[in-house]
């Protein structure tokens, strides 16, 4: 009985719809007119409610969409520009760093050079010499001098055909002739590196009554025959007397910074007349080369 109750109701709803779909004019039929907006108002609302959901829902979607393609593009502008930033500042680094190279070469006409980077560098407990891109191959030889244009790096210790190593004037088996620059003092000594010390220098075999200071600069005196005179070794941070007070020892902070090494110089024709500097009858005057660049002009 109720499911023909049940299917009666249905067909009184359907016959209704098709009712309001013949009739054309709410005056003819105002009453079926009422019931049928009466009827399908709720079925109505739902059905738009479900419609609107569904178009809120694909909107949705296709937003978030669009922000994340949107966001991904963005990504990488910024990713691009990131790069071209640290391009832009590696670029002026190393234009800086020829620039000085350059400037070094111009005030040492008499010396020539070989461009080299670096390119490996001693992972060891000494951590005192340097791998160069340069060797047999463009003429380097042992014991040339290796500069940049902050003054003296170190020596040509081992030659390859394409590559050689370099000695750091910081290794405790490096032994440089230096000499303090200011004029009134021109004390000489011998310059080496100082062990567990990367940073440091010291200057040693100087008489206890040697004239010098903090704050003096130490340059290279030409008297080993492996390097030109004057080149820049440092700056005097602290002088003391050696434990049995004879001789003086000086403690020197280096002109070049060995962890930033990247592109030096090596001077090839050191040999054709370093003979001449330690000639007895030609005295150096590395005063009157005032530094400049790193080195004395």
């Amino acid at each position: 009985m109720n499911k023909r109750k049940s299917i009666t109701i249905i067909g009184a709803i359907i016959l209704l719809l098709l009712m309001g779909l013949v009739v054309d004019s709410r005056a003819r039929f105002p009453m079926v007119n009422r019931i049928i907006i009466t009827v399908m108002s709720p079925v109505t609302y739902v059905v738009t409610a479900i419609a609107d959901g569904v178009h809120n829902t694909t909107g949705y979607f296709a937003s978030l969409s669009n922000l994340k393609a949107e966001n991904e593009k963005l990504q990488k502008e910024i990713n691009t520009l990131r790069q071209d930033n640290i391009d832009l500042i590696a670029m002026k680094a190393e234009n800086e760093r020829l620039s000085q190279l350059l400037n070094f070469k111009e005030h040492h006409p008499q010396l020539k050079f070989q461009p080299a980077k670096v390119i490996g560098r001693d992972i060891g407990d000494l951590k005192d010499t340097i791998l160069i891109n340069q060797g047999s191959n463009v003429g380097l030889k042992l014991n040339m001098s290796v500069v940049t244009g902050a003054g003296l790096v170190g020596i040509v210790d081992s030659v390859y055909p394409n590559a050689s190593r370099i000695l750091l004037i910081n290794s405790p088996r490096s032994k440089i002739g230096g000499m303090n620059l200011r004029g009134d003092s021109r004390v000489a000594g011998i310059v080496g590196g100082v062990a567990g010390q990367d940073a440091s220098l010291e200057m040693n075999n100087m008489a206890r009554d040697a004239d010098l200071l903090p704050g003096d600069t130490v340059v290279t005196s030409g008297y080993s025959g492996h390097h030109p005179a004057g080149l820049i070794i440092g700056t005097i941070e602290e002088v003391q007397k050696d434990d049995g007070g004879l001789t003086k020892v000086a403690t020197i902070t280096p002109s070049v910074d060995f962890s930033r090494l990247e592109e030096v110089m090596v001077v090839t024709n050191y040999d054709d007349f370093s003979g001449l500097l330690q000639d007895s009858n030609s005295k150096v005057d590395v005063k009157k080369k005032i530094i400049k660049g790193g080195a004395v002009q």
